[in-house]
């Protein structure tokens, strides 16, 4: 089993660009979408959350999901769940794909594959998040459909009494049928998120509404008591609109949120002991004080992992106590934190967008950087001798190029088509991208590339 515990370039997507990365707190499988609107997936596949034959129970490196399973839409978002996935197409479409025993795809009976969710098709879809065994989708009119398990009221559509009735009853009472929150049917609902078992929802003023288990006070109400209809949390619900929320994001056992002075705040449990954990929850938000004077712009929690995103100075800060290297710290410090670091490895590089999942994180950073190429990538390959993959000389490094996808050493007068000087931006040598095969995706940067005598200088130089 290999650990990443500095960040790396997917190498298999150096050369497509990505515009959205979606994982959760509860889910070993994650879903990549390009700029094209195509689908790429890697994680587990035991259930067939993949879209694939579940017979090949991990992918470990991204496949692209054929647009003919879409209608040849394209894919603007998705969710996962902890076995399960969610798909939505530029025509508003849902396609869902996994395990289904619960009613988590929206309709009765086991799905093959990426499969339209028929009961949704009188709805524009535009966003979508899952939780462990349940879904919510959001519609362009904002209003809120919930299907799959209510165990714990994480549906929304139940009252306090029969709560009661099915509480700690797993399974007992799927709900396939998207059924309409009515507890939001008087709010224009902007964004959904989910944790294990409860979710958040931001209406188009800034409130937020949360519902579903209570454990931890991470529904931010003052007590550890579910819910099963949404109920407004106090703390945005100020009369000034800076005071309440623009962004909500729900970790395994916690919830964030943004507001409009970008000051982060934080409820739940999310580390082991101390202050915020579950000796000492943070039943209602508060804000991050180690935060302070930094104006947050992005969130996302995994299942142990927090992360913020401060765009203005290029700086990814994460904390959490983990195990596998989600933090991104480096490869020769420590691995967890409980107080919020900065990403080191990533200083510098503009962060675009971060999900955060069970075990991994992924991140979208502006390519036009040099600091990028020079990210390590995954997986690694095995290192050759200096030289031309071509002629196998070993001379002439300044005419020697690097091939920003598999690393291979090709002099520009080998490489086909032959060039004539050192090309702006990335290169890809013919074997990565065949001259005659035509592209779905383009790539484009404003830093020059390096031969690789130029490279050496500049790592001597670091």
């Amino acid at each position: 089993m290999t650990f990443l515990y500095t960040p790396h370039l997917i190498r298999e997507l150096v050369d497509v660009p990505i515009e959205k990365v979606v994982t959760s707190p509860v889910a070993c499988h994650s879903v990549l979408i390009s700029s094209a609107g195509e689908a790429w997936v890697l994680g587990r596949n035991d259930r067939g959350q993949l879209g694939k034959d579940h017979a090949e129970q991990n992918i470990r490196y991204p496949v692209r999901l054929d647009p003919a399973v879409f209608n040849k839409e394209k894919v603007v978002t998705a969710a996962t769940g902890r076995n399960h996935t969610l798909i939505v197409t530029d025509a508003g479409k849902v396609y869902g794909a996994g395990d289904n025993r619960l009613g988590q795809l929206g309709r009765n009976g086991s799905i093959p594959g990426f499969t339209l969710i028929k009961s949704l098709k009188d709805h524009t879809v535009v966003d979508v998040a899952c939780g462990a065994d349940f879904s919510v989708v959001l519609n362009d009119n904002g209003q809120v459909f919930t299907f799959g398990s209510l165990e714990f009221g994480q549906l929304g559509t139940v009252t306090s009494s029969n709560l009661l009735k099915i509480a700690g009853q797993f399974g007992a009472e799927p709900s396939p049928d998207p059924t309409l929150v009515q507890g939001l049917s008087n709010r224009k609902i902007v964004s959904v998120t989910c944790g294990t078992n409860h979710t958040l929802a931001l209406d188009d003023e800034g409130y937020v509404f949360s519902w579903g288990f209570g454990g931890f006070g991470r529904l931010g109400h003052s007590e550890q008591k579910d819910l099963g209809s949404p109920r407004m949390i106090d703390q945005f619900s100020s009369t000034h609109r800076i005071n309440r929320a623009v962004k909500i994001t729900c970790g395994a056992t916690c919830s964030m949120a943004i507001d409009g002075n970008k000051q982060l705040y934080l409820w739940g449990k999310w580390k082991n002991t101390g202050d915020g954990s579950s000796g000492q929850p943070w039943m209602f938000p508060k804000p991050l004080f180690d935060l302070n004077g930094w104006k947050v712009s992005d969130i996302a929690a995994g299942a142990s992992s927090l992360f913020a995103l401060v765009y203005s100075e290029k700086t990814s800060i994460a904390w959490g106590q983990v195990k596998y290297g989600e933090l991104g710290y480096g490869d020769d410090v420590q691995r967890s934190s409980t107080i919020p670091q900065k990403i080191e490895p990533l200083e510098g590089i503009a962060p675009l967008m971060i999900s955060a999942g069970l075990g991994h994180t992924l991140m979208i950073v502006k390519p036009d950087n040099e600091l990028v190429p020079e990210l390590p990538k995954w997986p690694a390959v095995e290192e050759t001798e200096d030289g031309c993959v071509k002629c196998k000389k070993t001379d002439d490094e300044d005419n020697l190029l690097l091939c920003d996808k598999c690393d291979d050493s090709i002099h520009t007068y080998c490489a086909i088509p032959k060039l004539t000087e050192i090309p702006e931006g990335e290169w890809y040598c013919d074997r990565c991208h065949p001259p005659n095969k035509k592209r779905s995706h383009s790539t484009s940067s404003s830093v020059p590339d390096l031969s690789v005598s130029e490279r050496k200088k500049a790592k001597a130089a670091a």
